[in-house]
């Protein structure tokens, strides 16, 4: 998928944020310090890790990681 095609498909941020939210959960999130079960902060769009309390964002680890885009 390039630029173009992803910007015509996700027409809104929101249904982009909505698709990664559903892969990751499809794959499973799992935190730097091993741990796999995680809390969804809705308000923030973030996981946080159940044992460290560490926040992975909805983009980390993911090719959009350190993408300029929101």
């Amino acid at each position: 998928m390039n630029i173009f095609s992803f910007t015509t498909h996700f027409g809104r941020e929101e249904d982009c944020r909505i698709h990664f939210k559903e892969q990751r959960d499809k794959i499973g999130v799992v935190c730097k310090c091993g741990h796999k079960e995680h809390f969804w902060i809705k308000s923030i769009w973030s996981y946080e890790c159940k044992k460290c309390r560490k926040r992975i964002s909805l983009k980390s680890g993911t090719i959009m990681q350190n993408s300029n885009l929101s």
